[in-house]
């Protein structure tokens, strides 16, 4: 029996319990001591319960992370075997130490190569994406390259040299399923000739990627392997973006009259020609190292093509390490080819050879300009062909598009 009292002394035999407010209750002491130990029990439980369940969670976080942990270290082997195995045929190894910037890329500190804080968060990320790739970049290799090469010949007769150079380099790769190593060519001649024009061609028949770098502009030769990582605004060169963040292995490269390098003066006291001499020797190209990220790659199966107008200002060290094409200016007859294949080429990429046509009068009108004149010539008069519905190109129209075009420089 519960009795409810206020401000008296406790019976004998009977506990006072406090609830809430200032209300208390008597009860029985063997009720109290009974109630007050299956309460304890009961918090025990819960507490026992709690650290159970803190217990499952611990083990499955750990169970988890194992298995991550596993998952993790199986994926890092199987990208080890892949990276430590031979290429696959018609691929090549441009980045062979990725495994060794895999391990750097766990430790922060071995990845900062400058003092500048967004540099390396760019080679971080750079590397990342290189990760992300692999070792290997493809190889491009044309198929019925003879027809191709043949077809170049035929379009700028005038380059039979620097072609029959191609076509040995190529008639080698395909007997000995090897990739590829055209050595660099230094066209010389004098301007509008087709130089470019011809590296142009080269990289169309190859089917690769292509860059060029205007020795004629400050800065060209920090362009081709990047600029020094010490400055704010160092950049990744033209190499290792063409290759390592690129599709193939084998670009070509066009290095535009190299001899005006000392016309354009020293970048930041530094010779502009002075990183073609690593890039352009096999042996030290096979293990290249880009300026701005620090990073070691392949860049051995690049095609140079390069220009000039004179031997004078290039050093003898870079004219050693090329082969040195003479270029005349092509005759009447091999004019006139030149402004065929143009022509033909220009509608077939526009998918209008079947629709227009070029009449003779206006190839012989196109005959009298270089390559690069010719190219941009062709491109107007198929336009405003095609703009006015006509189905061929006469002299008198080449002769419009001439002088509309001497009429709007004037203006």
């Amino acid at each position: 029996m519960i009795h409810l009292l206020k401000e008296q002394e406790d019976p004998p035999g009977f506990t006072r319990v406090a609830v809430a407010g200032c209300t208390s209750l008597l009860m029985p002491t063997n009720v109290a001591e009974e109630r007050a130990k299956a309460s304890q029990q009961t918090v025990e439980k819960e507490e026992a319960i709690r650290l159970e369940e803190g217990r499952r969670r611990e083990r499955e976080v750990k169970t988890e992370q194992e298995r991550e942990q596993r998952e993790e270290t199986a994926r890092a082997q199987a990208r080890h075997m892949e990276r430590s195995r031979p290429p696959r045929r018609g691929w090549y190894r441009v980045l062979p130490n990725l495994v060794r910037l895999e391990h750097e890329a766990t430790d922060a500190g071995a990845m900062d190569r400058s003092a500048d804080k967004e540099i390396n968060e760019r080679r971080k990320r750079i590397v990342i994406k290189l990760l992300d790739r692999g070792p290997d970049r493809m190889v491009a290799m044309p198929q019925g390259w003879r027809e191709s090469v043949d077809e170049l010949e035929s379009a700028l007769p005038h380059f039979r040299q620097p072609i029959r150079t191609l076509r040995n380099a190529l008639a080698l790769a395909d007997a000995t399923g090897t990739p590829p190593r055209i050595a660099p060519q230094l066209l010389l001649g004098p301007p509008g000739v087709g130089k470019t024009y011809f590296s142009n061609r080269v990289a169309e028949l190859l089917g690769t990627a292509r860059g060029s770098v205007q020795f004629d502009q400050p800065g060209a030769g920090a362009q081709l392997r990047g600029s020094d990582k010490y400055w704010a605004n160092s950049e990744p060169g033209l190499l290792f973006n063409l290759i390592c963040l690129g599709a193939v292995a084998n670009p070509v490269v066009l290095l535009d009259e190299i001899d005006k390098a000392g016309d354009s003066g020293r970048h930041h006291g530094k010779d502009q020609l002075a990183q073609l001499h690593g890039a352009l020797e096999r042996e030290t190209a096979q293990s290249l190292r880009d300026v701005s990220l620090d990073i070691e790659f392949d860049a051995s199966l690049v095609t140079y093509v390069a220009t000039a107008n004179s031997l004078d200002a290039i050093g003898a060290p870079i004219v050693s390490r090329m082969d040195v094409c003479v270029v005349a200016p092509p005759t009447r007859r091999e004019a006139f080819d030149i402004a065929a294949s143009i022509g033909q080429g220009t509608l077939a990429k526009l998918n209008l050879d079947k629709d227009i046509e070029f009449e003779r009068g206006a190839l012989a009108v196109l005959s009298e300009l270089s390559p690069r004149q010719m190219m941009k010539l062709t491109e107007q008069a198929v336009a405003a062909a095609v703009e006015s519905g006509r189905t061929r190109i006469s002299e008198q129209n080449l002769w419009a598009e001439l002088s509309g075009g001497l009429e709007s420089q004037m203006h």
